[in-house]
């Protein structure tokens, strides 16, 4: 018999919205025990976020539930009436702002965490958690946590996130898409240092994610749930093969891989220079070197780097958005530094951003209006031009289904992205900024924005500007690339050489973090 302890049992648990319709989870059954994996994977809207919602005990007041839950020692209870836990939990959230009160500082508030998971004074749990992030090799100082939410560095907060789950000593750790906003290597490292704690103290986790990487790194059961039912489970390896269930497979086909096949380029990126970039220092060295580069019309680079890197400190640079300590940007002929800020802003209007920000519009406008606002304000365009080309750019993103009278606010992240391609479209832009369009979106919704920036790309003459931490997003949006690191370059050339043989470990680093252990480069047919 064995001796494991049984932390966690689920029994046909189902959650349902009122009004019928088909329930967010449907006969959900699951048990996991100490020092024990799991990872629950499925797109957005699969039941997963019904099932953290359960768990962590703030179901919304209109969730109808049925079945039963027990935890730990406890008795088998229903699940509608969240039966109070004989273990500690510990919730480890994706590390966003909106998981904090906004006017006090990320120390403090994960103290309190702490102080009150374990029951002690706020002397104690600071204590704790010190040693929690002096224990986690990589963790930043915790003085450097002590500001405000919106001042904190993704990664860093990850980090204090990740410590004070720990210093709460949890029988079970709940991660609700934990890294989804994190770029590749920091993912890499911290589900690293989390399998490493999970052996120290031998806690059950539970990692819901849209992601595979999690279900690669982590080990352990991998659940496949899909329309609130689990299609399957087992290791992540043999899900990835050919004997795994279709939707699995398809799952599996979404994960963007590397190539080492030439890359054909395109013929527009023999057009001429659109943007001219000479001696342009991010930092103040006080030597004459720099940064220099040119972007011919509809060419695409993209620029490599983690968090901090100065891949967006050099974009606000070219665009006049922040003077360089030293350089000279050229733009469609017209030489930045010399511009007034009012003309600076002015050429402005033939950039288009596309970004990972789920803030990037306006949350009260309009689909329509969101699309059109463009082409009335800068083309003048009569009302009927205006609704033709705004259906075209609807519909070739996919959204030309969509109520066009809703409110951007009331769209999910994957709208929001399409939307802002749309928007970029009517725009026709002279040139493009893509920045992390693809971050924190499931597997599926990346493969389709991919889809879509790729049909932009080819059908628009825009030259492109991709900033991201991914060399699988790079290589699909992008011929040649530049590798930042600490605000300096340290690698440049075409994709496909960097890959086959990269110069800089930096650079390695950046290739492997996206390069998932035990899974073939090449996708089982589906």
């Amino acid at each position: 018999m064995s001796d494991v302890r049984r932390i966690l049992e689920i029994a046909e648990l189902t959650v349902a919205k009122p009004g019928g319709g088909a329930p967010e989870l449907d006969r959900f059954s699951l048990t996991l025990d100490a020092g024990e994996s799991v990872v629950v994977l499925g797109e957005t809207g699969s039941g997963k976020e019904a099932l953290v919602r359960v768990l962590g005990g703030f179901a919304d007041r209109t969730d109808q539930i049925a079945g039963t839950i027990r935890f730990g020692d406890g008795e088998a209870r229903p699940a509608a009436k969240r039966p109070r836990a004989p273990i500690r939990i510990a919730y480890l959230p994706k590390p966003s702002p909106r998981s904090f009160v906004p006017h006090v500082g990320v120390l403090g508030q994960l103290t309190r965490v702490v102080a009150r998971k374990l029951g002690s004074p706020l002397a104690s749990a600071g204590e704790e958690l010190r040693l929690a992030l002096e224990r986690l090799e990589g963790a930043p100082a915790p003085a450097l946590l002590n500001v405000k939410p919106r001042l904190l560095d993704p990664v860093c907060m990850a980090w204090g996130l990740l410590a004070c789950a720990c210093a709460q000593t949890p029988d079970l750790v709940l991660a609700d898409h934990a890294l989804a906003d994190l770029g590749p290597k920091a993912v890499r490292t911290l589900l690293a240092v989390l399998a490493a704690e999970q052996k120290r103290l031998g806690f059950a986790l539970l990692y819901a994610t849209g992601g595979l990487q999690p279900a690669a790194r982590l080990g352990g059961r991998v659940v496949v749930i899909r329309r609130g039912r689990i299609v399957e489970e087992g290791d992540a390896a043999r899900l990835a093969s050919g004997h795994a269930h279709g939707y699995t497979q398809t799952l599996y086909k979404a994960i963007p891989r590397l190539s080492l096949a030439e890359s054909k380029g395109r013929a527009a990126a023999r057009g001429q220079p659109l943007l001219q970039v000479f001696g342009l220092d991010l930092v103040a060295t006080g030597r004459r070197e720099g940064i220099t580069f040119e972007l011919r019309r509809g060419a695409s680079l993209a620029l490599v780097g983690e968090e901090g890197s100065g891949r967006r400190e050099l974009v606000r640079a070219v665009l006049g958005l922040a003077r360089a300590p030293a350089g000279r940007v050229v733009f469609d002929a017209v030489d930045l530094n010399i511009l007034s800020q009012a003309m600076a802003s002015r050429l402005r209007r033939r950039v288009a951003f596309i970004t990972g920000a789920d803030d990037a519009l306006d949350p009260r406008m309009t689909l329509w209006d969101t699309v059109d606002e463009p082409l009335r304000a800068h083309l003048k365009l009569p009302r009927d031009l205006v609704a033709g080309y705004r259906e075209a750019a609807l519909k070739r993103v996919g959204l030309a289904s969509h109520d066009g009278r809703r409110t951007v606010a009331s769209l999910g992240a994957f709208d929001k992205r399409r939307l802002q391609v749309a928007r970029a479209i009517v725009a026709a832009p002279l040139l493009a900024v893509v920045d992390e369009p693809l971050r924190g979106l499931d597997a599926f919704a990346q493969t389709i924005m991919r889809e879509v920036l790729t049909d932009f790309r080819a059908q628009q003459d825009s030259a492109f500007l991709v900033v991201t931490s991914d060399f699988t997003v790079a290589q699909a949006l992008a011929d040649e690339a530049m590798v930042f690191k600490d605000k300096k370059l340290v690698e440049r050339g075409l994709i496909v050489d960097i890959l086959r043989s990269p110069k800089d470990p930096h650079t390695s680093g950046l290739i492997e973090a996206v390069t998932l252990p035990g899974l073939s480069q090449n996708p089982p047919p589906v």
